[in-house]
C-alpha cells in the first residue's frame, strides 16, 4: 500500500493512457463499422450462362439508392479499343421489381424495336441488366463498322476483352462513383465464345482519386 501511495500519481497516468487506447481502439471499430455501411457498392456480374447469351446484370449492394447515369462497354481488340455507352439500348430491360419498362423507356412504334433507357434509380438490393453480352456486342461493332457472323469478325481481328463500366451516383453525394468489372472473351472451335470473367469482385471506384477517373471516362464519351 505504501509503494501504491507513493506512485499513485504514475499509476493514474499510465491508467489514463491505456483507457485512451481503448477507447480510441473501439472508436475505431465503430467508425469502420459506419463507414462499410456507407460505402457503395456495384456489382457487375453474368446471368443465366458462361457465354454471349448471359445477361449483363448490374446489382446495387449500397445501404442507399444509387442513379445509374452511364454504363460504357470497351471491347478490347487486336487493333484498338471500341468503346459506347449502353445505357440507352434497343430491347428488353427488366430488373427484379419491374416487370416492364420503367417510365424513362420509349417505344417506337406498335410492333416495332424498343428504344429503352436504363438510366434512373436503383433500391437498395435491386438489380437490373441491360440485355446480353452478345446484344452489347453486337451493338459495339455495328456503332464502329465492324462485320461480325456468328458473333466473329471477318476479317484477322481478335477479341480479347469486355469492359463493362458503370457510373452512378450515390445517395446524396455529388461527385460520382464507379465500378468496372473486365471479361475474358476465347472463342473455340465450334464458333462458341465463351465469357468469363478476369478478376473474382468488381472493382469499385469510389475514393477522391478513383472518382476523378470515373470523371475522366465521362469526358471521354462526350468527347
Amino acid at each position: 500500500m505504501e509503494w501504491l501511495s507513493e506512485h499513485s500519481k504514475a499509476i493514474t497516468a499510465v491508467t489514463s493512457i491505456l483507457t485512451l487506447f481503448v477507447w480510441f481502439f473501439y472508436a475505431q471499430i465503430l467508425y469502420r463499422n459506419f463507414a462499410r455501411t456507407r460505402r457503395p457498392r456495384i456489382i457487375i456480374n453474368r446471368g443465366h450462362g458462361n457465354d454471349l447469351t448471359s445477361l449483363c446484370l448490374i446489382s446495387n449492394m449500397s445501404s442507399e439508392p444509387i442513379f445509374l447515369e452511364h454504363i460504357i462497354a470497351t471491347l478490347h481488340t487486336s487493333r484498338g479499343s471500341l468503346t459506347q455507352d449502353m445505357i440507352d439500348c434497343e430491347g428488353d430491360h427488366h430488373s427484379d421489381d419491374q416487370a416492364s419498362p420503367g417510365p424513362s423507356g420509349t417505344d417506337s412504334g406498335e410492333g416495332g424495336d424498343r428504344l429503352e433507357s436504363s438510366q434512373g434509380p436503383m433500391s437498395c438490393g435491386s438489380f437490373s441488366h441491360v440485355g446480353t453480352f452478345e446484344t452489347i456486342l453486337q451493338r459495339l461493332c455495328r456503332t464502329h463498322d465492324l462485320t461480325l457472323e456468328h458473333n466473329r469478325p471477318t476479317d484477322d481481328i481478335v477479341f480479347h476483352f469486355l469492359d463493362i463500366r458503370v457510373v452512378a451516383i450515390y445517395g446524396s453525394e455529388d461527385h460520382p462513383i464507379g465500378a468496372e468489372r473486365r471479361f475474358r472473351l476465347h472463342m473455340t472451335d465450334d464458333k462458341a465464345c465463351t465469357l468469363a470473367p478476369v478478376s473474382v469482385d468488381t472493382k469499385r471506384y469510389a475514393s477522391r482519386l478513383q472518382r476523378w477517373r470515373v470523371r475522366q471516362w465521362v469526358r471521354r464519351l462526350d468527347g
